[in-house]
């Protein structure tokens, strides 16, 4: 995230955990990885097979392949497949349209170790740029250092797939970029090692317009930016799903949301942010999860979120997030890297959230960060999470009520001796509830038992059904 992006304040938000039963709740358990998805069927229609001992004047079968992917692309017609077999292929594609509601053209690597293309002139922006409908499956695309996509999924592509294949060594802004796409599928896949230096170099990057855009167990690592970035271009992204994908140790960010809408984070396994032997520590807060200017309708459910500077973040632009979902999320091992952080989920300003059901534990700071950052957080929910504090017992932080109109705070549980706070509280205990002005030392409270958890609810109107958990 850009340094424009980041909040200002050396305060360490926190995050919201996710909640069990009644008063002793059991621990959820990690959330499951999807099912495995299920292989495209078979091409029906011819096969063209390319060899690095072909002849592009050749007829194309087995017996006498091709020599390069382009010439194959050029002639393979809806409905066919393009079989490459071992070899290096040093060349850069465009894998044009054959028309409105025409058939898939495959292009599959055979054999073991599967082909390997290679930038060839490094004059395109992408290895393959496709256009109209293709599925590529089983590739390996070393980018080489040049400053090229591996792959650019551009405005006239759509009902493409890109599956099963390793993708590498790029200096661009991306490994993968969907831009103005529609209907695209990423699947299976390794991404790694995209890397810009001192920039931004994101495993898979979703630009507005794309619409319907589904990236599902990738194994995406080591780049210099995000695992996937969703942003604006001539428009918001819109329609995403990211799910049951392994996203670890990147320069900034697991999930990067902005100005996108109806986007859906489930099932995934993130780690390992900010990775500060690719990336001086400072250009993001390490979020495993940020939604920030004016993302829209997203749901953050049942991931598993550890290693990170912060767990989830919604921050602050105009106008604010809107109609966010944080549920059933496993958070631990929460860092203060960089410095300032180690919040499990940390809400500076937006509208309409929930956090509903998380179990939050091992935080270098709070676990929930509501509202404390001076910016207002309206229509928030927060019920049901199961807070176990760290190294420091912090769990909670509640921001002014100014800045939190309309919260429903309610049934949260949370470790005994571990600490609340509450901007501002000291005003309240200035009138009726003068006689509890010893429990808030510094607008803290100690949960050093469920009578201390009543103070909190008495003298802040908030918590009703909340437990202490031994």
């Amino acid at each position: 995230m850009p340094a424009k992006d980041r909040p200002t304040d050396a305060q360490s938000p926190q995050v919201v955990q996710p909640a069990p039963e009644e008063s002793s709740p059991p621990k959820p358990s990690p959330p499951k990885p999807s099912p495995s998805v299920p292989s495209p069927p078979e091409p029906s229609g011819r096969s063209w097979y390319v060899s690095p001992k072909g002849l592009d004047g050749g007829a194309g079968t087995r017996e006498a392949p091709l020599r390069t992917i382009g010439r194959a692309a050029a002639l393979a017609r809806p409905g066919e497949i393009i079989r490459v077999l071992p070899g290096v292929y040093p060349e850069e594609l465009v894998l044009e349209s054959r028309g409105s509601g025409a058939a898939p053209i495959t292009l599959r690597g055979e054999g073991s170790p599967r082909p390997t293309l290679v930038p060839r002139g490094r004059v395109r922006g992408a290895v393959i740029r496709v256009q109209g409908r293709w599925h590529l499956e089983n590739l390996h695309i070393d980018v080489g250092g040049a400053r090229m996509f591996a792959v650019l999924f551009d405005a006239n592509a759509s009902q493409s797939v890109l599956s099963g294949s390793e993708l590498h060594g790029g200096t661009a802004g991306a490994g993968v970029s969907v831009e103005g796409a529609r209907d695209i599928t990423l699947q299976n896949n390794t991404l790694h090692h995209f890397i810009k230096p001192g920039d931004d170099s994101h495993g898979v990057a979703v630009v507005g317009p794309s619409r319907n855009i589904v990236i599902r167990n990738n194994d995406i690592h080591h780049n210099s930016g995000d695992s996937i970035q969703c942003q604006a271009g001539a428009a918001p992204a819109e329609s995403v799903l990211i799910e049951g994908n392994t996203l670890h140790d990147e320069g900034e960010n697991g999930v990067d949301i902005k100005q996108c809408l109806h986007v859906t984070v489930r099932d995934n396994v993130l780690s390992g942010f900010p990775n500060t032997a690719i990336r001086q520590a400072g250009s993001s807060a390490g979020e495993a999860v940020v939604i920030h200017v004016s993302a829209r309708d997203v749901r953050i459910q049942g991931n598993s979120i550890s290693r990170a500077g912060r767990g989830v973040s919604i921050l602050d632009s105009s106008p604010p997030p809107e109609d966010i979902r944080v549920e059933g999320n496993h958070f631990q091992d929460i860092r203060n890297v960089p410095v300032g952080n180690g919040q499990g989920i940390r809400i500076e300003g937006a509208r309409n959230v929930k956090v509903v059901d998380n179990l939050i534990e091992d935080t270098a700071s709070y676990g929930l960060m509501l509202a404390a950052d001076g910016r207002v957080v309206s229509g928030l929910e927060v019920r049901n999470n199961l807070l176990w504090g760290g190294s420091q017992p912090l769990l909670l932080r509640l921001g002014a009520e100014r800045f939190r109109p309309g919260l429903l705070l309610r049934e949260n549980h949370y470790v005994r001796g571990g600490i609340l706070k509450a901007d501002g509280v000291q005003e309240k205990l200035r009138g009726e509830h003068a006689r509890f002005q010893g429990a808030f030392p510094g607008e803290q409270l100690l949960l050093s038992s469920p009578e201390k958890l009543e103070v909190w609810r008495r003298v802040l109107g908030v918590d009703t059904g909340a437990t202490v958990l031994e």
